[in-house]
């Protein structure tokens, strides 16, 4: 059978490297990849079942080397440095955190309400809505309004710093009247 394999391989190599290359786009690597499969097909004969369909099972070891060949260039790819100052600083946000709860409750009660619940318990709109007794719709707009006076609040109170996502990264006091303490 090896030498079968071998006629074969001659055969379908210039065939395997141009399918390879339409994928690839590279000749060279195109090469290396088939002599991989070469590899592949040689070590793993035993494991044909069928040997009339020696030629869809070397297209697929042919496949499945291309998916490998771009998953390694997925993960090769550089990593972006991290900036220290793009880490969040955990007392920061505890920090902060002390100073959103006077301002919670200082909006009026069905936003409080439906900021606390949706916010600082985790509980999703349409739970909201089931225990306050609205519709879907009334409880989505009760928290995007209790979120928007929550925004303009902090901002009249607080200079606040943010990343690229939202985080906070920096804050400070515009003397406000709310105690942050």
């Amino acid at each position: 059978m090896n030498e079968d394999i071998v006629n074969i391989w001659n055969d379908l190599n210039k065939a395997l490297v141009n399918f390879i290359n339409q994928k690839i786009k590279n000749t060279e690597i195109s090469k290396d990849i088939s002599q991989d499969v070469f590899i592949k097909v040689f070590s793993k004969i035993d494991t044909l079942k069928n040997k009339d369909k020696i030629i869809p099972w070397i297209y697929q070891i042919t496949r499945n080397e291309i998916n490998s060949y771009f998953r390694k260039q997925e993960f090769g790819q550089e990593i972006e440095v991290v900036d220290k100052s793009d880490i969040l600083d955990e007392n920061l946000t505890i920090e902060f955190s002390k100073c959103i709860q006077p301002m919670i409750n200082s909006l009026p009660l069905k936003y409080q309400e439906a900021i606390k619940m949706t916010e600082i318990e985790g509980v999703s709109q349409k739970e909201l809505a089931k225990s306050l007794n609205i519709s879907y719709s009334g409880a989505k707009s009760r928290v995007q309004r209790g979120r928007e006076i929550l925004k303009s609040l902090l901002q009249q109170c607080c200079t606040i710093s943010s990343d690229k996502y939202g985080n906070i990264t920096n804050y400070t006091n515009k003397n406000c009247d709310k105690d942050c303490d």
